[in-house]
């Protein structure tokens, strides 16, 4: 999600690969005969797509080099989300882009604003075959359609895992994480990690933020009715077990795997940040790190987090839909798809190909025990909303209060009725 890095220098190895086979859409003057003259087809006329990143892109300079190789007519311009930047600005000024670039559980806002475009017509009459996409990230992507609405195609998908520092175990004399734990098992090891030493506290466990916490267990936010869910037993239960992490005397709350990276945090569950320990490793800041599966909840057994697809939207303001649905399909082909993997992130094929060279390009993960990615099946979608984020925020707020000392029935349900309050207002507008 906003786990993210950047791959400049990955543009130029795809020079060679991306740079042949190009076909007519690639040819700027017209296609090559085989007697070495042109053909009377006219070239494509060149084209500028606005490509609008809601976090920074960490495959942005991949992408951009790939399209121009393949589509030299088409110049792909990238637009960073900030402060007047943001999608109601772009849309009050008539300036909205042509590709978005998101994930998965943050499509509302512009569902709300009415900017997606339904890629089932450009899907058939293209003839792209959706079904070579992961199933569990289009059912995903559906989610946010009331009528089999595709939104968006998948580029990537994140993962999660348990990242551990091999040395502050050394150092303690304790056996390093395994594969397979559940959450109660990782706070126990956690345990005996979290001391002072030398004046300076090593820390056993991040385990990341509420939302995180949740998503092993299937749980919406938004109930039927349209009433927030909060008081459900299963968010109970993800909060009871951040307190119990934090609990841990010296083990506070950590901040999203910088303390990790300075060698303080001896375990952190956390999304993709392959590419972190990478730019690490070529600073000659080379960690002794590790991976394992993500802790499981005893009561949903065997599953990670729910399916965090990266995906490309076509704008429906766009006035070059055609052009930005090859942009999308050139993404999610074999040779786009071999190369995101190799890059050190989950390819969205059915096809297992491109897990064979999963990170291949990255130093810093050589025997590292990458299966750990690939062990777990993500736990089963709930329903989204259009307001989750409104009540996502509320069960954050409630978190803190708990781990301030609040127990955990009171900040739910005073979370609960704040939601409802957020929740009503929206039906209002």
């Amino acid at each position: 999600m906003k786990r993210l890095w950047t791959l400049a220098a990955l543009a130029t190895a795809l020079v060679a690969t991306t740079g042949c086979g190009q076909g007519s859409a690639g040819e700027s003057k017209g296609q090559e005969t085989a007697n070495g003259g042109k053909s009377t087809q006219p070239a494509p006329e060149p084209v500028t797509l606005t490509l609008y990143m809601q976090n920074a892109f960490p495959i942005q300079d991949l992408i951009v080099e790939a399209v121009r190789k393949k589509y030299p007519h088409i110049t792909l311009q990238p637009l960073l989300r900030q402060k007047g930047q943001l999608p109601e600005d772009l849309v009050a000024a008539g300036t909205f882009p042509d590709l978005i670039y998101n994930s998965t559980p943050w499509y509302a806002e512009y569902i709300n604003l009415n900017v997606l475009q339904d890629l089932n017509e450009l899907v058939k009459k293209n003839g792209f075959d959706v079904s070579k996409l992961d199933p569990l990230a289009i059912e995903a992507i559906k989610m946010w359609g009331d009528k089999g609405e595709l939104y968006a195609l998948p580029i990537y998908r994140n993962f999660a895992v348990l990242y551990y520092n091999k040395d502050l175990f050394d150092k303690f004399g304790v056996a390093y994480p395994k594969d397979g734990m559940t959450w109660k098992q990782a706070g126990e090891l956690a345990a005996k990690v979290t001391r002072t030493d030398g004046g300076v506290q090593y820390k056993g466990l991040d385990a990341s933020d509420s939302y995180s916490a949740v998503s092993q267990l299937t749980t919406p936010f938004v109930k039927a009715d349209g009433k927030a869910n909060l008081e459900a037993e299963r968010f109970a239960l993800a909060l009871d077990n951040l307190r119990t992490i934090y609990g841990i005397p010296g083990n506070s709350r950590g901040n999203n795997m910088q303390d990790f990276y300075k060698g303080t945090v001896a375990m952190s569950a956390f999304w993709n940040v392959l590419g972190n320990f990478e730019d690490n490793y070529k600073k000659g800041v080379n960690q002794n790190w590790d991976m394992v599966t993500m802790p499981t909840y005893e009561q949903v057994p065997g599953k990670s987090f729910q399916v965090d697809s990266h995906n490309l939207s076509i704008s429906s303001l766009s006035k070059h839909k055609e052009a930005a649905f090859q942009v999308i399909t050139y993404m999610t082909s074999k040779e786009l798809q071999m190369d995101i993997s190799r890059s050190g992130y989950v390819s969205s094929l059915v096809d297992l190909e491109p897990q064979k060279v999963f990170g291949a390009n990255l130093q810093s993960l050589k025997g590292k025990n990458t299966d750990a990615i690939f062990k777990l099946p993500s736990a089963p979608l709930y329903k989204v909303h259009a307001y989750d984020s409104l009540v996502r925020a509320e069960l954050a707020k409630a978190l803190t209060e708990v781990l301030a000392g609040k127990d955990i029935n009171s900040a739910l349900r005073d979370a609960n009725d704040r939601a409802d309050k957020l929740l009503e207002q929206q039906k209002k507008k």
